[in-house]
């Protein structure tokens, strides 16, 4: 009897201890949920304004405008990473091309100063891009002698990839930050084959930031409950 009643003694230690062990190990997962580092993750929307191809652009105060979109991610140190659509509405640059429509993709890297107010940044921008550019060919006043590679009279479409150089700036108003820019987009020229500025953009817009993860900390999420799941030690 005495025997029996160790055992089931035993046992109920061990149901005890399992538990408190389990709750112990909840708790734990909870402390290190909340001691995850966050960063930020920003969305904007504003305005653009561009020559969209320079080397095409044979006439002067004719760049085309529209709209950018774009999130930003990280920030907390010095670097920030962005992703950026430029969309323009259709322009004409006469007698040349006529009905242009352009829209730039962008992946750029800030390099991040703030000033002592902590509530203005100002930052270079580096990175790349992808441009695509589609417009009536007429061949008229062809200085650039683009009927060499283009038909015309006919409708084009071309892509070219550049490089970005350029700066930008920001202030916090309220809960928005206003997001100034200026870009220059370095790529291939047409026919001749030179690298050279093909484009310049303006962009201003609003951005609202919101709290992320961390790269790290997405990762401890993602195998803390790996091993949650799995009961992986």
């Amino acid at each position: 009897m005495r025997k029996f009643s160790f055992i089931i003694t035993m046992l109920l230690a061990i149901v005890v201890f399992g538990q408190k062990t389990s709750i112990s190990k909840k708790r734990t997962l909870d402390k290190k949920k909340l001691e995850l580092k966050h960063t930020t993750l920003g969305v904007g929307v504003g305005i653009t304004r561009s020559v969209i191809f320079l080397s095409r652009n044979v006439r002067e105060f004719n760049d085309a405008t529209g709209f950018n979109v774009g999130i930003v991610y990280g920030g907390n140190k010095l670097v920030r990473f962005a992703l950026e659509l430029h969309q323009y509405a259709p322009v004409n640059i006469e007698p040349t091309w006529y009905n242009i429509n352009a829209k730039t993709y962008e992946a750029n890297i800030q390099l991040l100063a703030r000033f002592k107010n902590g509530n203005s940044i100002i930052y270079p921008i580096t990175g790349i891009s992808v441009n695509h550019f589609k417009g009536y060919f007429t061949g008229k006043e062809d200085f650039q002698n683009l009927a060499d590679k283009y038909p015309v009279n006919s409708e084009v479409s071309s892509f070219w990839i550049g490089t970005n150089f350029g700066l930008g700036y920001e202030h916090q108003i309220g809960p928005l930050k206003a997001v100034l820019q200026y870009k220059m987009r370095v790529g291939v020229q047409d026919v001749v084959g030179k690298v050279n500025i093909m484009d310049v953009c303006y962009s201003f817009g609003l951005r609202y930031d919101f709290k992320a993860l961390t790269p790290k900390a997405v990762y401890r999420v993602i195998t803390r409950n790996y091993k949650a799941r799995y009961d992986v030690n």
